[in-house]
């Protein structure tokens, strides 16, 4: 579904949440307030999608694992492109992260900042506020482009964000969850 003005109040989300189809949100994860999710976003066990602000939109296939936090803040949205994945405890807090973008497990990018399509954020690495990073990079430690990502990185970053798809498709069935 394109995401439209119509709001939902389904499973506890709050009346201003806005979902597509097959959006599958696990058991115990936080969404709350100006959120849309399009189709087939999914947000796993303990993460919590909030704004604070500014609006959050996480655009179709985007996948948010455990204990991730995605929230917006006074002036920054956040917003996650098609195919982004963030890896268990990663965060984004007010940053535009394009389509097809890996934050890996406990990466932050700050209010402001924007990672181009098809980059990886390394583990534990950090974005500071206002950072453009650009298309196809690979990005460690506080903020320090290591290199470009090659085409075998990319095509594994869409591979990610296609197996937790089917992945919320089965957790869906078999457990449940908001949608």
């Amino acid at each position: 579904m394109a995401l439209g003005s119509n709001s939902i109040n389904t499973n506890g989300l709050s009346p201003s949440v806005r979902v597509g189809a097959e959006v599958w949100i696990a058991p115990g994860a936080v969404v709350d307030g100006d959120v849309a999710l399009s189709d087939r976003a999914n947000i796993w066990f303990a993460a919590v999608v909030r704004s604070n602000g500014a609006p959050v939109v996480l655009h179709e296939g985007a996948n948010v694992q455990d204990n991730c936090v995605v929230e917006s803040q006074p002036g920054h949205p956040a917003i996650l492109g098609r195919y982004a994945t963030m890896g268990h405890n990663a965060r984004v807090l007010g940053a535009i992260i394009e389509e097809r973008v890996l934050i890996a497990m406990g990466a932050t990018v700050r209010a402001g900042a924007r990672v181009g399509t098809g980059s990886i954020i390394g583990a534990q690495a950090e974005v500071p506020e206002g950072t453009d990073i650009p298309p196809r990079s690979l990005v460690v430690g506080n903020g320090r482009i290591l290199r470009p990502t090659t085409d075998a990185e990319v095509a594994r970053i869409h591979l990610g964000g296609s197996e937790y798809e089917r992945l919320s498709r089965e957790y869906r069935a078999a457990v449940g969850g908001q949608a």
